[in-house]
């Protein structure tokens, strides 16, 4: 009884702290989407890499000035997006590393 109760006791902290990873990684994206959000500039990227796994997940470079960025943003089933497609970038002007995509609800 007692090792069924470790077990469990096991796989409930785990779960939470997989849940705790979770609520604040999605509290920090939302706190980059709302900063650029409040000064941003559009330019254009090309899909570099696209996955399917864990969640729809594309990655994008993009240039700004003369630097090249590389940064993530999801996108949806119905979306029907490939590598070395364009795709519009918002980023932040006063920190170009934070971007979102077009497919961003929150473009």
């Amino acid at each position: 009884m007692i090792d069924k109760l470790k077990a469990f006791s096991l796989i409930a902290l785990v779960m939470l702290g997989i849940y705790y990873i979770a609520i604040t990684g999605r509290e920090k994206e939302l706190q980059n989407i709302k900063f650029i959000n409040t000064d941003f500039k559009i330019t254009k990227g090309v899909v570099i890499k696209k996955s399917l796994q864990k969640g729809n997940h594309i990655w994008v470079k993009y240039n700004v000035n003369g630097n090249y960025y590389e940064d993530s943003d999801g996108f949806t089933d119905y979306q029907k997006v490939k590598v070395g497609d364009s795709v519009d970038v918002k980023y932040s002007a006063t920190k170009p590393e934070l971007m979102i995509t077009e497919f961003n609800e929150y473009f």
